[in-house]
């Protein structure tokens, strides 16, 4: 599911931050492509602190995949970058909204393809929801479902076609993060 979440998450970003700059004169949607991978960091934390002798429980069992697919780790992450990110120029709302969007899209993706999914709801409740749009198996060498990475290219296109007749190609760059980080962009 790593391709389709950036694939995904792309399409949402442009959209999103068409509205955005529409309205408010900013575009940091890019925060909303590097959020979408954020709950699945569950993968890396578990092995690397248990090869340094830590063991994270929650709830009294050993983290495993899915356990930060969850509205708590959703708004733990989102204050947390927003926090980071402030002090680089980025106003803290902004990141707030776009980090969270970008955690909430990688939750509802995995919602469309997985039966059972994860308890998205968590702590609220700790029922496993699911959307089930797709049937999901890696078939593109283990790493993406052919089928749903195909939709996700669609909606990537249409995504990209109305950002372009609405803005043409100046949106492109306004949409990565290096203008605004390394070239100091001024945002209104």
């Amino acid at each position: 599911m790593l391709s389709e979440h950036l694939i995904y998450s792309t399409a949402i970003a442009i959209v999103v931050g068409m509205v955005y700059y529409r309205y408010v004169g900013r575009d940091p949607s890019w925060i909303i492509i590097a959020s979408a991978y954020a709950p699945d960091i569950d993968i890396l934390i578990d092995p690397l602190l248990r090869k340094m002798g830590i063991f994270l429980m929650i709830n009294g069992h050993p983290i495993v995949h899915g356990n930060l697919h969850n509205m708590a780790v959703l708004i733990v992450y989102s204050v947390s970058v927003a926090f980071l990110l402030h002090p680089i120029g980025i106003r803290f709302r902004d990141s707030l909204l776009f980090a969270s969007l970008g955690f909430a899209a990688h939750l509802f993706e995995d919602a469309l393809v997985f039966n059972p999914a994860y308890s998205f709801f968590w702590p609220i409740a700790s029922q496993e929801f699911h959307i089930g749009l797709f049937h999901y198996s890696a078939d593109l060498y283990g790493i993406a479902d052919s089928g749903v990475l195909m939709v996700g290219l669609i909606l990537i296109g249409f995504a990209a076609i109305l950002r372009t007749a609405f803005e043409r190609t100046g949106w492109i760059r306004r949409m990565l993060p290096v203008n605004r980080i390394f070239w100091h962009e001024t945002s209104r």
